[in-house]
């Protein structure tokens, strides 16, 4: 399992406990591709540099997960689906920073 980072932005236009759902849902699709999601930042809501669409604002969120690289597709593909998520970006963390979390 490779080591994996995730920020993501929900629609600025949900309550915070909706779009804290929002994570949560995220999170259970990482776990049901058996992956295992080590910690969830919420950074809050935050303006946009530029109008995406009409929205103006988003609730940050970034994660860091572990997941089957062959099952990584996959997961992006569901990520595009859950309503409200705005924006995401997932990155593949150095093999540097994987092999210092299990020491």
């Amino acid at each position: 399992m490779n080591n994996y980072e995730i920020m993501f932005i929900v629609k600025g236009s949900l309550v915070e406990a909706d779009a804290n759902k929002v994570a949560e849902n995220l999170e259970e699709k990482i776990k049901s591709y058996k992956g295992k999601v080590e910690k969830t930042d919420k950074w809050g809501k935050r303006k946009f540099a530029y109008k995406i669409g009409k929205m103006t604002d988003g609730f940050y969120f970034l994660s860091n997960f572990s997941v089957d690289p062959l099952k990584l597709n996959e997961l992006v593909g569901d990520i595009k689906i859950i309503d409200n998520v705005v924006r995401y970006l997932v990155i593949k963390l150095p093999e540097k920073a994987q092999k210092e979390k299990k020491a």
